[in-house]
């Protein structure tokens, strides 16, 4: 009796035991699961960090069929690549200048292995219209259609001295020869009555050609004339009657003028006007152009360069008591629909914004935005 109750005692006891031990295990491999999984997660972060933090793998693919100045390899002396002038300078230009993209030799002795892969390399698209050995044709140069990878660099202010020294210099001798005078004139024996000092004509001529039509066609199919727009230089014809050898940045210095852009910029199609009906050949608007450009000769860049009219320039005529009040009808015609757009100067893209508090200044009135109206 006494040994069945010492076995079941026993046997109590070992089973006791068995599921004490069992659940010290089951303790010890959750403990242990959870440092594998807080040691996997903290291994995970950091290897996530250090991630973020290095650059991303480059995927090694290059296009090839666009060359960038950008390229850290590409900024190197300009001459190194392009020769002045030109081989074809005579039949492009009428005088020694880069009118054609660099020769073969100055892509050939960086990327052989890529001109020379397969039968049509995709590296000659950069300048030639068909990759052919038997059709050499090229795009023309350069490429109107692509953004323009440089900035020009052209400070007014410093032309403008020139420009007035040279002016005041001609009429120096021109008052010498009237004057049958041997010595020359000093500064304030010149004839002044006729200055034009701010020659603008120089680089700024009437337009010529037709003006070709924006992709998106003529804002409201208003269609300006070719004399409402005065050209600017599109080559160096302007610039290389003092900057070919003898006044820098000479010929060979072509960074002193071009600078490369944070980003390649499309050139507009038609220059920026916010007045695009007014027309510089009207009788009344011939006059000196810093009559009303009036800053344009101390912009020491063209980098930001706007319009800079003041409205003033404007409203001497087209504001005017007894003679004209183009400002005050229009501002009128706002007060009592303020979905109005003024259209005696603008086209609507312009015409139908708030118009600046200058006007308002100008017709002796507070400045209001349209939402303000009723």
């Amino acid at each position: 009796m006494k040994n069945e109750k010492w076995k079941m005692m026993n046997g109590k006891c070992l089973k006791s035991q068995t599921i004490e031990w069992q659940l010290s295990f089951a303790k010890s491999l959750l403990l242990c699961l959870l440092l594998v999984s807080f040691v996997s997660a903290f291994a995970q972060t950091r290897k996530q960090r250090r991630r973020s933090t290095s650059p991303p793998p480059s995927t090694g693919t290059v296009d090839y069929a666009r060359f960038l100045h950008s390229t850290k390899k590409h900024q190197q002396a300009c001459n190194s690549c392009h020769k002045i002038p030109t081989s074809n300078w005579q039949k492009a230009s009428t005088f020694p200048d880069t009118t054609d993209y660099p020769d073969h030799d100055a892509c050939v002795r960086c990327h052989r292995s890529q001109f020379f892969k397969g039968a049509r390399p995709v590296i000659c698209t950069g300048c030639h219209t068909k990759v052919s050995p038997r059709d050499d044709a090229r795009f023309p140069f350069r490429k109107s259609d692509n953004p323009r990878q440089f900035a020009i660099e052209f400070p007014h202010d410093k032309h403008q001295d020139v420009i007035a020294l040279l002016k005041r210099q001609d009429a120096f001798r021109s008052a010498v020869v009237l004057a049958g005078n041997s010595r020359p004139l000093l500064a304030h024996q010149a004839d002044d009555k006729n200055k034009i000092y701010n020659n603008c004509a120089l680089c700024h001529t009437s337009r010529m050609g037709a003006l070709v039509p924006p992709s998106a066609g003529w804002i409201d199919n208003f269609v300006p004339t070719v004399a409402s727009f005065k050209s600017f230089p599109v080559d160096h014809a302007a610039c290389f009657n003092c900057h070919w050898k003898s006044q820098q940045p000479v010929n060979t210095n072509c960074g002193g003028c071009h600078k490369l852009a944070e980003k390649p910029v499309m050139p507009d199609e038609v220059p920026k006007r916010i007045s695009l009906k007014f027309r510089h050949d009207r009788e009344q608007h011939v006059a000196e152009c810093t009559t009303c450009h009036i800053n344009i000769t101390r912009a020491a860049t063209l980098r930001g360069l706007k319009a800079d009219v003041p409205i003033t320039a404007c409203t001497e005529c087209h504001n005017k008591d007894g003679l004209r009040q183009d400002v005050n009808r229009e501002l009128e015609a706002l007060d009592k629909n303020r979905d109005f757009s003024c259209v005696y100067c603008h086209t609507s893209n312009v015409g139908r914004l708030d118009p600046p508090p200058g006007h308002y200044l100008i017709a002796g009135r507070e400045p209001l935005k349209r939402k303000d109206l009723k």
